[in-house]
């Protein structure tokens, strides 16, 4: 229970670090915004290989 109120407590700083709301080298924000977006990417790329793979089931199946 702990872990997940330190997790929560670590989003909200990234998210004020993301906002501006905290004063940090402009390096880390970047670093920052660059994992969000390709943690972005990371999920799209696994929905479409998800939607790929159940194709590939689904026209097995006839």
């Amino acid at each position: 229970m702990l872990a997940l109120v330190w997790l929560i407590d670590l989003l909200v700083i990234a998210i004020r670090i993301l906002g501006g709301r905290t004063k940090v080298n402009p390096v880390v924000r970047l670093a920052l915004w660059l994992i969000v977006l390709l943690g972005l990417a990371a999920v799209i790329a696994a929905i479409g290989a998800g939607l790929v793979l159940l194709d590939h089931y689904l026209t097995s199946l006839n």
